[in-house]
């Protein structure tokens, strides 16, 4: 029974992923996603409350749920590589879906979605005696703002400079470096 539900939550999102890649999200309605998956209005409101909650359920398959159902280093470079290749085999989608702003912004989605990621690395693995006056919290939040920020910018080009191993190694790098660090002596 779960497995069908799971299958029924894919076939969902699938459709609002089809969808945006070629109309404005605001102009997307819920007949259309149901249309699309063959199924009624009502099966919708069984899993999503609206299709924010649909688009939300995107970031979070594509970007968060991967990585915390198995946590098994913080933010392996392996992690953040697979991360942006999906990002890449989505690229039109993501194009479509940074439009998305306002109240419920999809950059907002993105950066939510990255924070738990973080939250579940800092409750793992932080020292707690390194900068205890700062939150896990407030480290997520800006951590996941900074990623967000990567994820962003390697979706809206439209000459892909960096692979996604590139730009994974660059995350890397700002991550493990402070504002500082690129400062002249």
């Amino acid at each position: 029974m779960e497995s069908r539900r799971n299958m029924m939550r894919e076939l969902l999102l699938e459709s609002l992923r089809e969808l945006m890649i070629r109309n404005v999200f605001e102009k997307i309605t819920i007949k259309q996603i149901c249309d699309r998956a063959g199924v009624i209005r009502a099966t919708f409101y069984n899993y999503y409350e609206d299709k924010y909650d649909c688009l939300n359920a995107i970031v979070y398959h594509d970007l968060a749920r991967e990585a915390l159902e198995d946590i098994g280093e913080p933010m392996h470079m392996d992690r953040i590589t697979r991360l942006l290749e999906t990002v890449e085999e989505n690229r039109d989608f993501y194009r479509m879906a940074y439009n998305v702003t306002g109240q419920n912004s999809f950059d907002d989605m993105v950066s939510g979605n990255i924070a738990l990621v973080f939250m579940e690395v800092f409750r793992r693995y932080r020292d707690p005696s390194v900068f205890p006056k700062y939150s896990d919290e407030m480290l997520a939040d800006y951590y996941s703002q900074s990623f967000g920020f990567v994820i962003k910018q390697f979706a809206l080009r439209r000459d892909p400079v960096l692979t996604p191993v590139q730009a994974a190694q660059m995350t890397e790098t700002l991550m493990r470096n402070s504002f500082v660090s690129f400062l002249k002596k």
